[in-house]
């Protein structure tokens, strides 16, 4: 696979090029005695390639990586290897998604699974609103970054409850542009002190991290710092170049029937 394409000038390929995808290794994370599972759900919204006729015919894409694979896809090389199937003929939109999916999975070292969708075929179906907003509470300063200290459970017992910020930022950690998410955590168990939830959120806002490491961080630190008895917790990301990322991390198998949804900013 090609070299970090990140930082760099690149020229856009002009035909198919699966050697410009880059792996990056993941970044281990000390498990809690807990079960982890999860998915990244990526979405691509500058799909496009030739028919059988060589008309093009543009599509929105969804591709899902087993939060347990070897390495992550970086989204610059994902985007220069999508830009290089513009001028592919695929009889079918099944011929295209198994070719992604390939190429995918050889990159990650893991099964990815890759869907195609037609503009009005596209299943919009958020589900975001059914949490509640914990966005009024007042954050506390957090000087020293996303500090676990911030985070507390309290007495009263809660089945199911489901909130969600729509304040977190992060940063790339070698653009240092700025990476901006909505946080959705349901959980049962002890009630979390939502506004050491919100401070503690607020507080990756200097943080430079990829995307999946930001939830891996945030899923851990909540579940070793308030001991839930189960949890679900995802990260929706906005998108730039095309490119939307949601990672998905839980203490039960997340499945594609599990995924929330495009938020309102997405």
């Amino acid at each position: 696979m090609g070299g970090n394409p990140l930082g760099r000038k690149v020229a856009i390929p002009g035909e198919y090029s699966p050697g410009v995808l880059h792996a990056i290794p993941r970044e281990p994370v000390a498990g809690g005695g807990y079960p982890v599972y999860g998915l990244d759900h990526w979405r691509a919204y500058e799909l496009s390639w030739l028919d059988a006729e060589g008309r093009p015919a543009v599509f929105v894409g969804e591709f899902l990586f087993p939060a347990d694979s070897p390495n992550l896809v970086e989204s610059k090389s994902l985007k220069l290897y999508l830009a290089g199937l513009n001028g592919e003929r695929f009889a079918r939109e099944s011929l295209a998604a198994g070719r992604i999916a390939e190429d995918l999975s050889a990159c990650c070292g893991a099964e990815v699974e890759a869907r195609v969708w037609g503009l009005v075929s596209y299943p919009d179906n958020c589900r975001l609103a059914e949490f509640d907003l914990i966005d009024h509470h007042l954050p506390r300063q957090a000087p020293n970054g996303p500090d676990p200290g911030l985070l507390a459970s309290g007495g009263r017992r809660v089945d199911n409850r489901k909130v969600r910020s729509e304040l977190f930022r992060s940063l790339c950690p070698v653009t240092g542009q700025p990476d901006w998410a909505s946080v959705a955590l349901a959980y049962s168990g002890a009630e979390i002190d939502e506004a050491g939830l919100l401070s503690y959120l607020c507080a990756f806002r200097g943080e430079a991290a990829w995307h999946e490491s930001c939830a891996e961080r945030a899923f851990h630190d909540i579940m070793r710092a308030c001991a839930p008895d189960q949890a679900s917790l995802s990260l929706h990301f906005l998108r730039r170049g095309g490119l939307e990322i949601n990672v998905y991390r839980a203490t039960s198998p997340v499945r594609p029937k599990d995924l929330l949804g495009r938020d309102a900013r997405q």
